[in-house]
């Protein structure tokens, strides 16, 4: 018994030690945010908070 809660523990550390790895070594790849032309006319005119209607 004691050794079966033994290699579960283990397994868990080794589990949580790979996501930190994981989670500080992970690189997003950059996207580039294509803005529609509707959009763009509010910015040029210099509306702030613009709202489209369809």
């Amino acid at each position: 018994m004691k050794k079966k809660l033994l290699i579960e523990l283990i397994i868990y550390v080794v589990l949580v030690v790979v996501g930190i790895i994981l989670l500080f070594t992970y690189e997003p790849k950059e996207k580039e945010i294509i803005i529609p032309q509707d959009f763009r006319l509010g910015m040029e005119r210099g509306v702030s908070n613009a709202a489209l209607y369809f």
